[in-house]
């Protein structure tokens, strides 16, 4: 299967990707653009709001509409 997370599908106005495999790899590359790319936005959010972000991340590896999650 291969895990897709878009930038935009968490809020942030980019056009960044991560495709991988493993959706633990998947998750750590998202979560590291966060903190290089977006780090004063991210930081500037309440802990709910932070939080909520990295559970959508999580939501959108695991779901299997397509959007998220790709079977080839």
């Amino acid at each position: 299967m291969v895990h897709i997370l878009r930038c935009k599908d968490l809020g942030f106005n980019d056009d960044f990707i991560v495709i991988d495999n493993d959706p633990k790899k998947a998750k750590e590359r998202m979560k590291e653009h966060v903190m290089t790319e977006h780090k004063e936005e991210f930081e500037s959010l309440s802990e709910f709001h932070q939080e909520e972000i990295i559970s959508k991340m999580d939501f959108l590896l695991t779901r299997g509409c397509g959007c998220g999650v790709l079977k080839l």
